[in-house]
């Protein structure tokens, strides 16, 4: 896993990449959780895959600096920063499975 990342073109859309599996994930769950009645189980499972989502967003957003070669610097620097805007886009879009009520 770490060889695959260390290519910056990978790491660039990894964040966004885990962001749009994890938005299919969480919808996933929230229909499944209305459609079978899961009742009490539902928020718990609901805010579980949250922080299980979260936690590579993180480590690709917080990850140190591997490579200094001059000719991929400014991809690795692009890719952090696109990594950091996918965890915040992630805390901000799947924050309301905290508090919402999942089902009408």
């Amino acid at each position: 896993m770490r060889e695959v990342l260390s290519n910056p073109l990978v790491r660039l859309v990894a964040g966004f990449t885990i962001w749009s599996g994890s938005f299919v994930l969480l919808y996933t769950l929230q229909a499944l959780g209305c459609a079978l009645n899961w009742g009490e189980a539902h928020r718990p499972i609901m805010i579980g895959a949250f922080v299980i989502c979260l936690l590579p967003l993180a480590a690709l957003a917080f990850q140190p600096r591997t490579a200094r070669n001059e000719s991929s610097s400014g991809l690795l620097r692009a890719a952090l920063w696109a990594n950091r805007a996918a965890l915040a886009a992630a805390i901000l879009t799947y924050l309301p499975v905290l508090f919402v009520t999942a089902c009408l």
